[in-house]
């Protein structure tokens, strides 16, 4: 098996020099337990930069209340590998010289990307120090630390991840091991374990765009006294990180991968023939020439719009988005379709004797509701079974056995997308026409505005009416809880009217939504052909936590991490 990585992760490397952009060579991450609960992290970077970024930012999202704490920031090859100035907040639109030794933040309404200057374009290994304050969660039985360390989608997937967990001896007065931690690794291929005290999650083979480290660590009582309080046991947190998991055998098959390795190795090379095109659609990467083509324009003098992108068209939305590389959640289309589906009434909502959120089938008509949202309803009932009600995890049992439909089913969105944006005069062969370019930066403004929306002045001016397909977009941008959230801050009384729903009924949906796309995806990816496989697959492991393997899939319910991050 070891020769076929080895070989692999040549030609990645190799390949990767197509790119004229960053490569991170080794990610290094030392995370640190505190006893009341704060985490520090130090994380080194070893990265070319290319040349066409001015700073290196690093998404923090799903925070809670979590806050974080004092970004340090140096470079070895600069000024002697002095610490960087904290310049507080940070401002993207400055320019690299001015971005030079210096580090900041930027707040968002979701969360904070931490930045810094890269200086001179080349090689570089950056020091980043910070620290999160409530990250260690306690719980009715156990205490845990779950969170999403690296990010996927990252703009240059790392060729190597090593993460080591510790605690801070001289207040936890503790080493981890296997009498008080368990531990599970979700995101990538490689392996957890416990290694002199301290937890190890380390990568076997290079990143791929949809790689991440989730790790999910259960500690005993008596370890740690956080303050942030979970009135929930552990297996709870457990059931839900499992969902899409697969650890695979116990070991002693690794001849049996072998031509499955070959294949990967095959793929690798056509795509090494055919060159940059193929080497983007691999890695999801979009050049500044391809957002051009599809924009008419820089993406970043785009402002905030308003108005509903594409004339509410999910599919052409959907299509634009992945041609531009914007990052969100896999597969968000799944999430849009379904919300929308129960705003059209084609789909029900109610409530058990338990006050458990259930979804059933309405006789409605199909009207507003496209085919792909049709032949989700379909698949969605089969999973029901015969009580007509979607109970939670019917669908991703179903979905395991059905992956192949589910491949087929996300392979035909591409090509429907590109239909419809040609047929409405949006796009001509594989170009955009101009009317198309204006559709596709009112889709940029648009996200632009559901990001920042409370920030703008206007949120007090926002049409009632508009808010159900707010939602239905968020979703399809990766942001639905954030902007139901920033609905009800709005009027709590006139959200509740509007969407039909109270808060807590809607954010159950909106988690739902989200559970059943990550089945489609996990599924999906267990369908396709290999060829068509760009990641994924699953280490042997062990269910118990006593460390193993890792599982690509799964690792849901998580805080911190996010999406993308990289040069800018």
């Amino acid at each position: 098996m070891k020769r076929w990585t080895v070989i692999l992760a040549a030609l990645v490397s190799t390949f990767a020099a197509f790119a004229d952009e960053q490569r991170v060579h080794d990610l290094d991450i030392t995370v640190t337990l505190y006893s009341h609960g704060v985490v520090g992290f130090h994380e080194v970077w070893d990265i070319d930069t290319g040349d066409s970024i001015t700073e290196w930012y690093l998404p923090r999202e799903n925070l809670g209340d979590i806050e974080i704490l004092n970004l340090h920031v140096l470079d070895e090859n600069y000024n002697g590998g002095q610490q960087f100035t904290d310049v507080g907040e940070w401002n993207v639109d400055l320019s690299r010289s001015q971005k030079t030794g210096k580090s900041g933040i930027v707040h968002k309404s979701d969360g904070a990307e931490l930045c810094w200057g890269i200086g001179e374009y080349g090689h570089h290994v950056f020091h980043v120090f910070y620290g999160m304050k409530r990250a260690i969660k306690t719980l009715n039985d156990y205490d845990m630390f779950h969170m999403q360390l690296v990010n996927d989608e990252l703009k240059a997937p790392p060729q190597h991840v090593r993460v080591t967990i510790q605690t801070d001896t001289a207040s936890v007065h503790a080493q981890l091991d296997t009498t008080n931690t368990r531990v599970w690794g979700f995101g990538f291929n490689g392996t957890a374990s416990f290694e002199d005290g301290k937890v190890v999650l380390e990568s076997s083979e290079p990143f791929g765009y949809y790689s991440s480290v989730i790790a999910l660590l259960r500690f005993n009582k008596g370890l740690f006294t956080s303050p942030s309080v979970q009135e929930r046991d552990f297996q709870e947190v457990l059931d839900r990180a499992m969902e899409g998991a697969d650890f695979g055998p116990t070991g002693g098959e690794e001849e049996d991968d072998v031509f499955a390795d070959i294949a990967s190795l095959i793929t690798m090379i056509l795509l090494f023939l055919f060159g940059r095109k193929y080497y983007r659609k691999f890695t999801g990467k979009v050049s500044r020439k391809d957002k051009r083509q599809v924009l008419g324009m820089n993406p970043d003098v785009i402002g905030w719009s308003r108005e509903i992108p594409f004339g509410g068209d999910l599919i052409a939305s959907d299509y634009t988005l992945t041609r531009l590389g914007e990052d969100r959640k896999r597969n968000a289309l799944a999430s849009a379709e379904i919300l929308r589906m129960i705003y059209t009434g084609v789909l029900d909502v109610r409530k058990d004797a338990e006050g458990k959120v259930e979804i059933t089938f309405s006789k409605k008509s199909h009207q507003g509701i496209d085919s792909v949202g049709k032949d989700l309803k379909s698949m969605m009932m089969e999973a029901s079974g015969e009580d007509g009600i979607l109970q939670d995890k019917e669908f991703s049992t179903w979905s395991k056995g059905n992956t192949r439909r589910l491949y087929n089913w996300t392979s035909k969105v591409e090509d429907m997308g590109k239909n419809t944006l040609r047929e409405k005069g949006w796009m001509t062969g594989e170009k955009y026409t101009q009317q198309g370019q204006q559709m596709a930066q009112g889709l940029i403004g648009f996200k632009k505005f559901l990001e920042d929306f409370t920030l703008t002045g206007e949120r007090e001016t926002i049409e009632a009416h508009l808010w159900q397909e707010y939602l239905v977009f968020g979703a399809l941008l990766g942001v639905a809880d954030k902007v139901a959230k920033q609905l009800k801050d709005i009027d709590p009384v006139l959200f509740e009217k509007t969407m039909v729903y109270d808060y807590p009924t809607l954010d159950t949906l909106i988690s739902m939504t989200n559970t059943l796309s990550r089945a489609i995806t996990n599924a999906a990816s267990a369908g396709a052909p290999v060829s068509s496989y760009s990641g994924g697959g699953s280490s042997s492991g062990s269910w118990g936590g006593f460390g193993g393997g890792t599982s690509f899939g799964g690792g849901g319910g998580f805080s911190g991490g996010g999406h993308g991050g990289g040069g800018r």
